[in-house]
């Protein structure tokens, strides 16, 4: 390879192109293909892709421990403040289909796909909580201490 580098040098720009593609055909340089990795007893998963943009921060204007009665589960009915809500629309039409983490103060409490855009400043978490912990949960959302985001992460 350091002849064909040396060469490469000499010959200026064209030369530098010839090197990459010699260097792309190296055999040192190819990734397995999928067939390959499957064959070899199947591919790892990427973890998902967290968002270049930063979280969206939310702020609650209050919060509610109520039992779903759709699901029969405890859940959190959150209004927004009218600027989060403004926001939080704008993020859920334009992620329509990705997957999205909802945190408070750093703990993934949810992690659904958007189905459709949420307009109203309204929404509703549930994880799987008790009544009693949701009932924590939202008095620490209206006390204003917790940090509540969300952010696509596919």
């Amino acid at each position: 390879m350091s002849a064909i580098a040396r060469i490469c040098k000499k010959a200026g720009l064209l030369g530098l192109f010839l090197w990459l593609a010699a260097a792309a055909v190296s055999p040192g340089m190819a990734q397995p293909s999928l067939l390959e990795q499957l064959e070899k007893g199947g591919t790892t998963a990427p973890p998902p892709r967290k968002s270049t943009l930063p979280p969206l921060r939310l702020q609650i204007e209050s919060a509610t421990a109520i039992l779903d009665e759709r699901i029969k589960q405890p859940a959190i009915a959150i209004r927004l403040t009218e600027r989060s809500g403004r926001l939080f629309a704008e993020f859920t039409k334009n992620n329509v289909g990705r997957l999205t983490e909802f945190r408070i103060d750093n703990k993934v409490v949810m992690s659904p796909v958007i189905r459709e855009p949420i307009l109203g400043g309204s929404l509703q978490i549930s994880g799987g909580f008790t009544l009693e912990e949701a009932k924590e949960l939202a008095d620490r959302l209206n006390s204003g201490s917790a940090r509540v985001e969300a952010e696509v992460v596919d």
